[in-house]
């Protein structure tokens, strides 16, 4: 994919955002992401965690926003603060 590629693609998935189209948006950001394993050093997972957050999926959110940390710590500080404000969702009420 290339820089214009993934430019393009970025502002379509924010409108679908704005545009309360989150699902739509995060079949781009996964596009986006397939074969990228560093997901663009964070950046898609944190984006994908914002997405699965506004879509009330806690345990979605909470996985994207950890894989964002992982691959870039030091830049994904928002990330970072949402993997810890979402620290309790955990899986006691479902086994």
């Amino acid at each position: 994919m290339t820089h214009q590629d993934f430019n393009h693609l970025e502002r379509t998935a924010k409108k679908l955002i704005d545009d309360g189209n989150v699902v739509d948006a995060i079949k781009i950001y996964l596009f986006m992401s397939d074969g990228d394993p560093s997901l663009d050093a964070g950046y898609l997972g944190e984006r994908l965690g914002i997405c699965y957050e506004q879509l009330g999926d806690l345990h979605a959110a909470k996985y994207w926003y950890g894989r964002a940390v992982e691959e870039n710590p030091e830049v994904r500080l928002e990330a970072a603060q949402a993997y810890e404000r979402l620290s309790n969702v955990g899986m006691d009420h479902l086994v």
